[in-house]
């Protein structure tokens, strides 16, 4: 029987550290753009991370998803168009 493990608090987003999912793909994101690069491009690796860090701790949870969602590059799936004015149930 395949075992299933359950998080002990569910509302709470996966962590590493103090690092969420978010911010562990930051850094990984900058760590591959100092290996790409090279040179100076390794103060990325702390910089990037710690801007949008900065940025993030003021915004509410979720608001990654929704700005990404914002922006275009993925769609919600049963909700209607970003730019639709007008509903109609």
């Amino acid at each position: 029987m395949k075992e299933i493990r359950v998080p002990q608090y569910l509302h709470l987003p996966m962590q590493l550290l103090w690092f969420d999912s978010h911010d562990m793909f930051m850094i990984i994101l900058s760590y591959v753009v100092g290996l790409a690069i090279g040179g100076w491009a390794w103060i990325s690796l702390v910089v990037i991370p710690g801007a949008f860090i900065f940025m993030k701790r003021g915004k509410s949870r979720g608001f990654i998803g929704h700005a990404l969602y914002g922006l275009g590059f993925f769609q919600l799936k049963g909700y209607p168009n970003y730019f639709s004015k007008r509903f109609f149930e």
